[in-house]
């Protein structure tokens, strides 16, 4: 009797070892998958930092000015390009003519007979 209990025992121990266990592993790889998703949060981060001191800058102010808000610097003139208002045509295409095939008896004919060119 006390064999069977002591197995019982130590059958459950080892159900709960390996309960255990199982979990640990499953920590390790999400406590893995977080490091990779900081690591990379840590680099969009940096990129974004990066193009906020652009964006604060006085080079990006002035690039802004000139291509999208159109101002001009002194002694500059603004162009702006405007598309005709009448009508485009479009010009036809030209009417290319289709390559005249030979059949393979003819090349043949031609090639023992000399019967072309």
């Amino acid at each position: 009797m006390l064999i069977v209990v002591g197995l019982v025992i130590g059958l459950s121990v080892l159900i709960d070892f390996n309960r255990r266990i199982q979990a640990e592993r499953h920590l390790v790889s999400q406590a893995n998958q977080l490091g990779v998703e900081v690591t990379d949060l840590a680099a969009t981060q940096s990129a974004l930092a990066t193009d906020l001191a652009y964006a604060a800058s006085d080079g990006y102010v002035a690039w802004w000015a000139h291509s999208e808000g159109r101002y001009i610097q002194p002694g500059e003139v603004l162009v702006v390009p405007v598309a005709p208002n009448g009508p485009t045509s479009t010009p036809a295409p030209a009417i290319v003519s289709a390559p005249t095939t030979e059949s393979n008896f003819q090349i043949w004919m031609s090639l023992f007979f000399g019967n072309g060119s």
